[in-house]
């Protein structure tokens, strides 16, 4: 006990130390302002942050149109989108006064109601808000791609539309020019411009929108997309290449500039080019440069990154990954049922069957340590329903969980499942965590019958298939459970050991991919450190050590407490209170009889009758015992008054 005192002072002291080394080397408001303002961006970025408080006052009613990508922040396809949404936020930059790039983090609870009303079933999703806005407009869903390219002509067909229905006309016109002449095209121009450009192009291009957008904020000149099929113009002006660039000025010259490169940046050079040889001035607002938060950090001192790293070996010393821990199975629970589930804006039909499902394993096998009666209400309160609202399933949730409270161990953190930085592991990791568990005990208690031995897997299946938010991630798994077999697992034992090959096969198509936490490397699990037997000598798999070692790591036995709050023997007299009168108001509301009353209600009444009878009779003898005593008082006087008379 002296030796662990010792080992714990000579770390609080090294820590403190570096500390204050660390508050030394970096400035505090430096560092403070490179915070992250949410998830995956943050205000370098050029993507507008929205939440609960301001998503409402900034997509509705605006001149602009929005773009916003719905994501969350765990989910790996949002973590691989996320590179292209930003080098897409500054590519359309020189456009932020026509639409403006958006995103908003689902996986923030607060931003829970929103993600649900806009009806997010999975990430990311991509919607675009028109000009003057008004809700209830849910938005237009936008196809999600995964170049810059793509993205631009997406939204440009967008833009085009909104034009066309009456919208946006305070933008640059992006419309085919559909005249058939240019003598008189002076007349409806502004006096302000004084250099007139026609680009010809295919009819499927976006070429000549993408300039139009682009240099739309320099006064001096207009940009005009004339298509192949204006044919009339073409002859007119002798075009026969496409792209090919004509600029006409006030005292109605006309030429014809060679462009070299057919991209946007080609043409907008040579537009320049020529406004230079004519003494012009091009002012441009170039997008805010990119900057990473790491990179900025790391500039400051290598030498105090060094020290921060030693910080976190020291306060991680004792948080093994091969450890179960509480508080991991609880946040993924918390996660899933409060946030996950919530989002959906109606459940019903399959979806509802895959909830009940889910529910009813996390009763009968999820170890809450302060209370499974949570969970098992839960349950009994939806396996009635045939179908049931997002929100409505949040409320019952927050409405039992506060008459129970605690439910929860400890704070909604991760310990094995904490990635290295926001945006790695965390949920997707706690959730394989928690079937692991689940199958494991479920094949524990269930050793002796093999009854429903799929019963975990179905559960897991239906639930990644209709509430896991990440879209990329439950196909993928939909398609491995038919290509493996899912469904034809006819033992407990075999369950475990399937869910243990499926996540090594996860683990197989993630390895090096760029969601992969540097600092926890998707391997073939278990480790050879963590199971010297778990392989044969040829590297093949000992399945029969590798269920062994599963069902040691994740039985409810080896689960860790690290950082529970141990207050379980304080709440337990009112836990049993509460769970006392939950269960009798279970019972009084299963025991409807005649009017809607239950047996409480009758017991109440009979006893108020029963009271009122004798509060009653007590009344009565009270007045009868004072009668009597009235006649007696009567007679004794009566004999006085004889004995004087006689």
């Amino acid at each position: 006990m002296g030796r662990f005192d010792v080992d714990l002072l000579w770390k609080l002291w090294l820590i403190s130390i570096i500390v204050v080394d660390c508050n030394a080397a970096v400035p505090k408001e430096s560092y403070q302002s490179q915070i992250p303002a949410q998830g995956l961006y943050n205000a370098s970025d050029n993507v507008v942050i929205l939440n609960v408080t301001n998503f409402n006052s900034s997509v509705y009613g605006d001149t602009k149109g929005w773009l916003v990508e719905f994501y969350n922040s765990w989910c790996g396809y949002c973590f691989r989108f996320a590179p292209v949404w930003k080098d897409f936020a500054n590519d359309i930059y020189a456009w932020k006064d026509i639409v403006v790039v958006a995103a908003i983090d689902c996986a923030d609870d607060e931003n829970n109601p929103i993600c649900r009303e806009y009806e997010i079933m999975h990430y990311p999703m991509l919607k675009y808000f028109s000009v003057n806005a008004h809700q209830p407009s849910l938005g237009l869903l936008m196809e999600k791609y995964d170049n810059v390219n793509e993205l631009r002509h997406s939204l440009i067909d967008l833009l085009e539309r909104e034009q066309q229905e009456g919208r946006g006309i305070s933008w640059p016109n992006i419309a085919p020019f559909r005249n058939y002449e240019t003598a008189n095209i002076w007349k409806a121009i502004p006096n302000a411009v004084k250099y007139f450009f026609l680009l010809f192009e295919n009819t499927d291009s976006h070429l000549g929108a993408e300039v139009i957008l682009y240099m739309h904020k320099i006064k001096i000149l207009q940009i005009r997309r004339v298509l192949s099929d204006n044919e009339l113009l073409c002859e007119t002006n002798k075009i026969t290449n496409f792209p090919s660039l004509i600029v006409l000025t006030r005292n109605e010259t006309q030429k014809i500039l060679k462009i070299r490169i057919p991209t946007q940046e080609g043409v907008c050079t040579v537009i320049k080019e020529f406004l230079i040889s004519k003494g012009e001035t091009i002012h441009e607002q170039s997008p805010v440069k990119n900057y990473s938060i790491k990179d900025e950090y790391h500039k400051s001192s290598t030498s105090t990154t060094k020290q921060l790293q030693v910080i976190e070996q020291l306060m991680n010393t004792d948080k093994s990954e091969d450890h179960l821990y509480q508080l991991d199975l609880e946040n993924t629970l918390r996660y899933s049922i409060s946030h996950e589930i919530p989002l959906h804006k109606i459940i019903k039909d399959k979806k509802m069957d895959a909830l009940k499902k889910y529910l009813n394993v996390l009763a009968d096998y999820f170890p809450l340590r302060y209370g499974n009666i949570f969970l098992e209400t839960t349950r009994d309160i939806i396996k009635k329903r045939n179908n049931i609202s997002g929100e409505e399933f949040s409320q019952i949730v927050k409405s039992v969980e506060e008459e129970m409270s605690p439910i929860y161990s400890g704070p909604a953190k991760w310990i094995a499942c904490k990635g290295s930085k926001e945006g790695y592991r965390g949920y997707p990791c706690g959730f394989w965590t928690m079937f692991h568990m689940l199958t494991v005990n479920f094949a524990t208690l269930n050793k002796d019958v093999n009854h429903e031995p799929r019963k975990i897997l179905e559960a897991m299946h239906g639930y990644i298939q209709y509430f896991f938010g990440c879209a990329d991630c439950s196909q993928h798994f939909i398609q491995m459970a038919l290509k493996n077999k899912m469904f034809n697992v006819s033992n407990a034992n075999d369950s475990v050991l399937w869910l243990w090959s499926a996540h090594n096969e996860v683990n197989a198509r993630l390895s090096g991919d760029n969601t992969e936490d540097p600092k926890h490397k998707k391997i073939q699990y278990p480790a050879t450190e963590h199971c010297p037997n778990c392989r044969y000598e040829n590297n093949t798999w000992n399945e029969e050590n590798v269920l062994h070692y599963l069902k040691t790591k994740y039985d409810y036995k080896r689960i860790n407490y690290y950082d529970s709050v141990n207050t379980h023997k304080n709440n337990s007299n009112k836990m049993k209170i509460r769970q006392e009168r939950l269960i009798l108001s279970k019972y009084t509301n299963n025991k409807k009889v005649g009017w809607d009353f239950t047996i409480f209600d009758i017991s109440i009444c009979v006893v108020l009758y029963v009271a009122s009878a004798i509060i009653l009779i007590l009344v009565c003898i009270k007045f009868a015992v004072k009668r009597t005593y009235k006649k007696r008082t009567y007679v004794s006087l009566l004999a006085k008054c004889d004995f004087y008379f006689f």
